[in-house]
């Protein structure tokens, strides 16, 4: 068992103990009674504070609201400014005729102000809502000589006056009447009434003891919600700095502090329960505050980083490569980037959007889809007159507003570069062409003609010159029908065309090619049918597969040809046993000058145009070409490639007709 409980207390309470009681008691109560005094003072002094704090804070809520009504006041009054800003003031009836409406529109749609009149530069009311102050001369009113000197986007809070008609207390607030050129030509006058202020006053929760004023910058009161108490009063202030405005606001000192006296009253009783509950209140209220201060800090974060990705973006779009242009139909958005200043040869936006809408259609005929108008511009540089620009332009919605987006890009060099591949092909065909088949016919003829007579070692030499004419000849051929396809002048001649009469003159055109390789040209025999073809496209077609396949070939192999149907579909194939196509080349295959699929010793020699030229052969006859392929490996020995042409099958009713790529 502890000490504490082997402790025993006397029974019976002596002389000495009882004292020492009493002066526990008594050193408690006095301590209690200065505890209390203390609270008390301390709670008496809080609540004058707290007092003084929610006045202030009442002043600065009513002063941000004032100046929040006033800056969305003078938003809807500079819109309205702006509507009828661009002509002068002339007489009441043709201001009446012209803008009346929309101004007492607006004045209804604006809450702070009760009145609007228009002053002409010299000092005359040309027009007003109230017809009474029409012709007045107010010339000499410190708000028009104020607000005469103003410019866009600024206005003039005057001190305030007693209405002649009506005897209220009015506060002028004055605008500057600004044409789109910025000349001043009149002035735009409102009031406040004290009706807008206790409107405003009726937002908040005021106590009935407390009385609000509003002073002007000459102390004259602009409004004053009661006369305030001559007994001791508790004061805040807070100045409306746009408008030179003080708010004045006042609480009677014992009507504050009656709170204070009930309280006193039952503290001793629920001391601790206020106690706690007190201690709850201001850890519940520190943690809203960390709270809060944390959503700032994000929201800042949040603010900053969007304005971080909008300087990005205006340097992405200041400086990418093609020219951008946006525009409305309004003419109020007008952005261009540097590139397109550079190419419409313009040094600011406004200018640069003019001049390229004078190039394109009006906006309302703008698609949605991309189209494309070529611009002829002058040159920069002395050396070319002219600039060939592509501009591309497309209706887009943002933000329930419809802009023009345009994309500029400069294709002078692709124009030259177009005419000169054209002026090259012609080149090839007038000056290549027509030599070489004249070359490659004499070299024939001296074969057949004159092979017996030729010196021993010259029909070798003979031979080989003829082999690369041919080649020569396959090349310019193949660039030329590669020109062909590429500007859409390739015809394709449509017209039934029997199966076997196809393969058939496939391999009676194409053995001659495999003897030289000794390669065998085998046809498989085939289902009889019709398909809807060009013949001469077909032929070139089978002649680049079998020319191909023959010469992967090794010597003494077999190129195997033929076609299968099916689903009223006919397949032509072609099949080697050659080395096979890697897995890495087989999707570049039938890519133009496609780079050596196999080492030097089994590459065969070509242009790598061929496949190229096929599968645009095979696609513009509405059929496709794929390819299978097999390489010899360790495990499997068995290779070859075959090649497959799918085309549709066709009735003979069916009538010619010619189709041009």
């Amino acid at each position: 068992m502890s000490r504490k409980h082997e402790t025993k207390y006397p029974t019976t309470p002596t002389p000495r103990s009882g004292k020492s009681f009493a002066g526990l008691i008594l050193v408690l109560v006095t301590l209690f009674a200065v505890s209390m005094t203390l609270l008390i003072r301390a709670d008496s002094k809080r609540s004058q504070t707290e007092a003084e704090f929610q006045l202030t804070y009442f002043a600065e809520l009513f002063s941000q609201s004032v100046e929040s009504s006033i800056t969305l006041a003078n938003v809807q009054m500079w819109n309205m400014i702006n509507r009828i800003g661009y002509l002068p003031l002339t007489t009441t009836e043709s201001i009446e005729a012209r803008s009346g409406k929309m101004i007492r529109n607006t004045l209804d749609s604006i809450e702070q102000i009760d009145s609007v009149v228009l002053i002409d530069p010299t000092g005359n009311v040309a027009w007003a809502t109230t017809e009474a102050l029409i012709g007045q001369n107010l010339s000499d009113r410190e708000y028009f000589q104020r607000a005469i000197k103003l410019s866009h986007g600024e206005f003039f809070v005057g001190v305030p006056i007693i209405a002649r008609g009506t005897g209220r207390r009015l506060t002028p607030v004055a605008w500057p009447l600004v044409s789109r050129s910025g000349l001043v030509h009149g002035v735009v006058v409102s009031s406040l009434g004290e009706s807008y202020f206790s409107n405003l006053l009726t937002l908040k929760d005021v106590p009935e003891d407390m009385a609000v004023s509003v002073l002007a910058s000459n102390g004259e009161a602009a409004f004053i919600s009661r006369d305030g108490s001559t007994e001791e009063v508790i004061i805040a202030t807070n100045n409306v700095s746009s408008l030179g405005m003080t708010a004045h606001v006042t609480r009677n000192r014992d009507a504050v502090m009656a709170g204070f006296t009930q309280r006193t009253t039952v503290f001793s009783i629920i001391a601790i329960t206020l106690f706690a509950t007190a201690i709850g209140a201001g850890i519940g209220s520190h943690t809203k505050s960390l709270q809060l201060a944390d959503g700032l800090e994000r929201l800042q974060n949040h603010t900053n980083r969007i304005r971080a990705a909008q300087r990005e973006f205006d340097t992405v779009f200041e400086n990418v490569g093609d020219g951008i242009v946006i525009f409305d139909e309004n003419g109020k958005l007008a952005r261009s980037n540097k590139k397109a200043r550079e190419f419409l040869r313009k040094t600011d936006d406004e200018t640069t959007v003019n001049y390229l809408r004078s190039k394109l259609p009006d906006f309302s005929q703008i698609e949605s889809d991309f189209a494309v108008h070529q611009l002829v511009l002058p040159h920069a540089s002395e050396e070319d007159n002219e600039q060939q620009v592509q501009c591309r332009v497309m209706k887009l919605e943002t933000n329930g507003q419809q802009i023009a987006y345009c994309v500029l890009t400069d294709v002078s060099a692709e124009q030259r570069l177009s005419a000169a591949r054209t002026n090259f092909v012609t080149s090839i065909n007038h000056e290549l062409r027509t030599p070489l088949t004249s070359l490659s016919g004499a070299i024939d003829m001296l074969q057949q003609r004159f092979s017996q007579d030729l010196p021993v070692g010259a029909d070798k030499l003979v031979a080989m010159a003829s082999r690369n004419a041919d080649r020569l000849l396959i090349l310019v051929n193949d660039i030329l029908t590669l020109q062909a396809i590429d500007q859409g002048q390739l015809n394709v001649r449509s017209v039934p065309l029997s199966i076997d009469e196809a393969l058939d003159e496939a391999v009676e055109i194409n053995s001659g090619y495999g003897v030289r390789f000794k390669v065998s040209l085998v046809r498989r025999p085939t289902e009889a049918g019709i398909i809807l073809a060009d013949p001469d496209r077909m032929q070139q077609i089978f002649s680049n597969l079998i020319s191909n396949a023959i010469k992967y070939s090794p010597m003494n192999g077999t190129v195997t040809i033929g076609a299968t149907q099916s689903d009223g579909m006919v397949e032509f194939f072609v099949s080697d046993d050659g080395p096979g196509i890697p897995i890495s080349a087989s999707d570049k295959i039938f890519d133009r000058f496609a780079k050596p699929l196999h080492a030097r010793g089994i590459q065969a020699s070509g242009t790598g145009l061929g496949l190229a030229i096929t599968k645009q052969l095979v696609e513009r006859q509405d059929g496709t070409i794929t390819f299978q392929s097999q390489m010899a490996s360790e495990a499997s020995e068995a290779h070859g490639t075959t090649f497959y042409v799918m085309l549709k099958l066709h009735g003979l009713e069916t009538n010619q007709k010619v189709v041009t790529a």
